[in-house]
């Protein structure tokens, strides 16, 4: 009896040997180790020049190219090398290098007041069309994993700018994942509502960047209706330097779902933001002014 237990305890341990590894070393530099750092998820590191990190294997791991001041990003180089925009997400496995360079920014440091809009679920950008066409002249760049696609435009009257999410950076990358064999693979189960929840909050952190690339001391006010609600609310709830920018958020409310108009106090682990639930669908042009006039204090009717 003895033996067959020995024999049992050694096949177990034998076997946990063979188990694979539960965590991934990746490589992370800042190219000459100025201008910025890499900030890793869910693994919450900051590397501001060479470090090893672990994440979970054979899971996404996020990560962003945050500028210093007076800096912007050139381009990621080794395994992030093809990604455009301050988001690089890939499958956490052994003998990833992943590096960044920054460079000094030649956009203006002046003040800039801007509009973030972020459509709900089965919704896509275009619902923002006919508010775009009334206040931007038909002009709001749409934003991708935090890369933003087409020229600024500004409200004629304000000088507001206008920008708007297209949700789905994460859904494409689980939705190619068995069309390439490359390192950005990516084999994972459908996220679980908290994981999806913080993705959403990733997609508008990286927005948030994408805009500050082009405008370093902007200050921004997201629009959001339904599932960009909470995408609003998964960042403003993160401790990113990001959401400094961000004064508020207008939660647009369908009829059944609201019985109020009025400001409230976000979560405090939101600092200074605060929401206002505005009954308006994105269209409504006239209600959204008047929302925005009340959130942001009336620097939206500022000339």
């Amino acid at each position: 009896m003895k033996k067959s237990l020995l024999q049992q305890l050694v096949w177990l341990w034998l076997w946990a040997f063979s188990l694979p590894a539960t965590a991934a070393t990746l490589s992370l530099y800042v190219e000459d180790g100025v201008g910025g750092h890499i900030a890793a998820l869910p693994t919450s590191v900051d590397c501001a020049s060479g470090c090893l990190i672990e994440a979970p294997s054979d899971t996404l791991t996020s990560l962003f190219a945050i500028p210093d001041k007076g800096y912007r990003l050139q381009a990621w180089t080794g395994d992030c090398a093809a990604t455009q925009g301050p988001l690089c997400t890939l499958k956490a496995t052994d003998n990833h290098h992943i590096g960044v360079r920054f460079i000094k920014s030649a956009a203006s440091a002046k003040p800039a007041k801007a509009l973030l809009l972020l459509h709900g679920e089965n919704e896509r950008h275009t619902v923002w069309n006919e508010f775009a066409k009334q206040r931007f002249n038909n002009l709001c760049p749409i934003i991708y994993g935090g890369v933003v696609l087409g020229d600024d435009s500004s409200d004629p009257d304000n000088h507001v700018y206008c920008y708007r999410i297209a949700f789905g950076y994460y859904d494409l990358l689980a939705a190619t994942a068995s069309q390439s064999d490359g390192p950005a693979t990516l084999v994972v189960a459908k996220p679980d509502k908290r994981v999806a929840y913080t993705r959403l909050g990733h997609e508008v952190r990286s927005a948030v960047l994408g805009i500050t690339d082009r405008h370093p001391n902007v200050r921004l006010a997201l629009v959001g209706q339904a599932q960009g609600i909470l995408a609003a609310e998964a960042f403003l709830q993160t401790g990113s330097e990001q959401r400094k920018h961000v004064i508020g958020l207008l939660a647009l409310q369908a009829q059944q779902d609201s019985n109020a108009s009025r400001p409230t106090l976000m979560h405090p682990r939101t600092r200074r933001a605060t929401t206002l639930s505005l009954t308006a669908a994105p269209e409504q042009d006239a209600l959204l002014s008047s929302g925005l006039a009340q959130l942001t204090q009336s620097w939206w009717l500022a000339k």
